[in-house]
Parts: C-alpha cells; sequence; structure tokens
C-alpha cells in the first residue's frame, strides 16, 4: 500500500513549491495521474522513490516510511535514472536486476523478444534510441514480481503497435500501478482504472477513467463541485454531468484551463 500524505516539494532557489498538498492513497488499484510537462508528475514519482527529499508532508510503503526503505524489491519504475548507474550492456543489466530482485533473467529476455527489443541486448542505454531507453525501462518496471509499480510518462517515443503491446501487459499485470503521462487521449486505454488530474503541482482526484466522460471543469468554485484547484490563472472546479468545458475535450489539461481563464 503506498500512501502520500500533504507532501509538498521546493527546489533550491524555487519561490514556489513543485508539488504541494498531495494526498494519495493506492491500495490495490491502478491510477493515470494526467498533467502537463512541468506539471509535477515526475518530481512526484521521484519523490515516492526516494530519490527527491520533501520539504513537508509523509511517503509510506506499507507502513513503513520511505526514507527507510532501500533495496525494496517491490518497488520498481521506469525511471531511466535507476539504470544508468553503471554502463553495463542490457544483457547484464537484466542479469543484475534479477539477482537483486530474485527472480529469473529469462523473464525480461522474454519481455523484450516479445516487444521486438532483443537486439538490444549486447548494447549500453546510452547506444539505445529515445523509444528503445523508454521500453526497455519499461519492462523492467513490470518484471520481476513487483508489488508496485511507477511509470513516468510510459509511452514517450513508442510506436503505435508497442505501445497497445504495453497497455495489454499493465492491464494484466498484479502489481499496483501509478502512471502519469502528459496525453489525455490515452485515458480510452485505463477503462477501470482511478484517474488523478495534475495542474501546477496539485494532484486533483481520484476520479475514475470511467466516469471520464461526465467530468467537466468549470470557472470558480461551483455548487456539487467533486474538487476546486487554485491556480495562477484563477479558481476552476472539476464538475459531473455539467460544466464549462468537458475534460475529455481538451488535448491537454493545460490548454483547457488556459481556454477558460
Amino acid at each position: 500500500m503506498l500512501e502520500v500524505r500533504g507532501l509538498e516539494v521546493t527546489f533550491p532557489g524555487a519561490t514556489t513549491p513543485a508539488v504541494r498538498g498531495i494526498d494519495l492513497r493506492l491500495d490495490r488499484a491502478k491510477m493515470v495521474v494526467v498533467g502537463a510537462n512541468g506539471s509535477g508528475k515526475t518530481t512526484l514519482i521521484r519523490s515516492i522513490l526516494g530519490l527527491i527529499r520533501p520539504t513537508a508532508g509523509a511517503i509510506s510503503l506499507d507502513g513503513r516510511d520511505v526514507r527507510t526503505i532501500q533495496g525494496d524489491p517491490g518497488l520498481s519504475t521506469n525511471l531511466a535514472e535507476v539504470y544508468r548507474l553503471m554502463s553495463l550492456p542490457v544483457r547484464d543489466l537484466v542479469r543484475l536486476y534479477a539477482l537483486l530482485k530474485g527472480g529469473d533473467p529469462a523473464e525480461m529476455e522474454g519481455r523484450l523478444r516479445e516487444f521486438e527489443l532483443d537486439p538490444v541486448l549486447g548494447k549500453r542505454l546510452h547506444e539505445l534510441s529515445t523509444g528503445q531507453q523508454k521500453l526497455v525501462g519499461d519492462l523492467f518496471a513490470v518484471c520481476f514480481q513487483p508489488r508496485l509499480v511507477l511509470l513516468d510518462e510510459p509511452f514517450d517515443n513508442v510506436d503505435f503497435a508497442r505501445r497497445r503491446r504495453l497497455v495489454r501487459l499493465l492491464q494484466e499485470l498484479s502489481a499496483d500501478v501509478l502512471l502519469n503521462t502528459h496525453e489525455l487521449e490515452l485515458l480510452g486505454s485505463f477503462s477501470g482504472w482511478r484517474l488523478g488530474l495534475m495542474f501546477e503541482g496539485r494532484l486533483l482526484g481520484p476520479f475514475s477513467v470511467a466516469e471520464l466522460d461526465r467530468l467537466y471543469l468549470t470557472r470558480g468554485v461551483a455548487p456539487e463541485a467533486l474538487a476546486v484547484l487554485e491556480t495562477s490563472l484563477g479558481t476552476f472546479s472539476v464538475t459531473r454531468d455539467a460544466g464549462d468545458r468537458p475534460v475529455k475535450s481538451a488535448t491537454s489539461l493545460n490548454a483547457l484551463v488556459e481556454s477558460l481563464a
């Protein structure tokens, strides 16, 4: 179980927090967080991983403060920085992480073949294309029986056919998943998942992807608001079944907010 309470992160020299007031609980569930680049999505994931020290708030995994957890094999991510610690060929990285996580390297090697990536085994990560690096990280994240998978923009630079395979793999995965993306149009692939909306470091939700067609963004504080968002562009409410603009109509959350400002 993942629990985030009152999370705030302010980077040195910054005048405003990168993320603030974030509360999140994930227990036997999958959640997709949608927000524009720079909205704080990656900062949230890096904080959960312990790669960033929060300014305020607390993060726990299975009741343990993440600051006290090191090398938990059940916590997994696709962040490239985790796998670039050593300049090893992908084949050796597979063996290393299988050993650390108590898994079988054949599982990861099989996934690479499934995604037509077996040619990368003899190469180092920096020698791969951007899309190949992203997919290799995605597959590392889902292999070796993780309990919680944290995915940062897992579909960036990934072609359509492999996106479809990855969606199926994530749907079948037994682990909890927290996935962030800036692509609102991807949400149709995640029916049944929880939904979070992230803007200017604030996380709204959870809603449900299944109710996306019913969600609207409305200027001001609306009666019956599901959530209220205070931004540099004004105050907005997330409403159900009626409002100023349907959330699904936007190409991005930023564009939706700016259209109403």
